[in-house]
């Protein structure tokens, strides 16, 4: 099922258009390569990444976009000057239907960021098990995602982790994730994982800080050990979890803390240098 739209404008293919003319059919059969990015006081957050990520995303599966990475920019300040917004979130989405017709879409989604109060004492998860037939690539995935929002709803958690046959834990349903033990950062290998931006920003800055990383799933029976965690992605950013399970972590992480600090930072500064206003 296509995301809820918010906003007043959409594109689809070469056209921007009402909301009011904004289809919501869903086909299972259809075969829909995606990007989500955040838009912060009218500037697309590291569109560049977001971009790349979509067309490797697309060559994951042998579909050639139709539009070029300028031709994407162009339409992504289009559609924020239409709608007159200055934050939010965008989708991309390019969608091949069973009958063999191509239809491009961008449009603003509803946008749930985290409050002061989650971030400071950090959020609830549990366990899924599932795993992405093709973690890399960012397709829409009805199923695991549809029992992610159940299982959230029920349980009344923030995000769900999942797990895999090995009983590895690789990512969240929306988000990636990391652990930390004995000082070490633990996160799945690239190749078990869609690999966040969000993710790949807060990989840069524990190379820069010279932190020790390994890129390893960790396993679920040794979850106790683990003294934090915290899940990345497009809206959270970074986000402390307090408990998974019946496993709970330390919120107040130094480390954590640091991150936090050092991507906002990142993010200002990506605002102040960005072409895309």
């Amino acid at each position: 099922m296509r995301e809820a739209i918010s906003g007043q404008y959409f594109y689809i293919n070469s056209t921007l258009k009402s909301i009011n003319f904004f289809n919501r059919e869903s086909n299972k059969d259809n075969v829909c390569v995606y990007e989500v990015f955040r838009v912060e006081s009218t500037v697309a957050l590291f569109i560049e990444d977001h971009l790349l990520r979509l067309f490797n995303s697309a060559n994951t599966i042998g579909l050639d976009l139709w539009k070029t990475t300028s031709q994407l920019k162009f339409i992504i300040k289009t559609l924020i000057q239409a709608n007159n917004s200055e934050d939010g979130n965008i989708r991309i989405e390019f969608k091949v239907k069973s009958n063999g017709e191509r239809e491009f879409l961008t449009y603003f989604v509803p946008a749930h960021y985290p409050d002061k109060t989650q971030y400071d004492d950090g959020v609830l998860a549990c366990f899924q098990e599932a795993e992405r037939v093709n973690p890399t690539a960012k397709i829409f995935n009805a199923k695991v995602r549809g029992q992610a929002n159940s299982i959230i709803e029920k349980e009344h958690v923030y995000e769900t982790l999942l797990i895999n046959h090995n009983n590895q834990i690789t990512e969240g349903s929306r988000s990636n994730l990391f652990f930390i033990k004995d000082g070490i950062f633990y996160t799945a290998p690239d190749d078990m994982v869609l690999p966040g931006v969000i993710r790949k920003k807060v990989i840069e800055i524990i190379n820069q800080k010279g932190w020790p990383i390994q890129f390893e799933a960790i396993n679920k029976k040794d979850l106790y050990l683990i003294e934090a965690a915290f899940i990345t992605g497009t809206s959270p950013r970074v986000l402390p979890i307090k408990k998974a399970g019946n496993i709970i972590f330390n919120v107040n992480h130094v480390n954590i803390k640091d991150l936090m600090q050092e991507l906002n930072n990142l993010i200002f500064n990506y605002k102040i240098k960005s072409e895309i206003k």
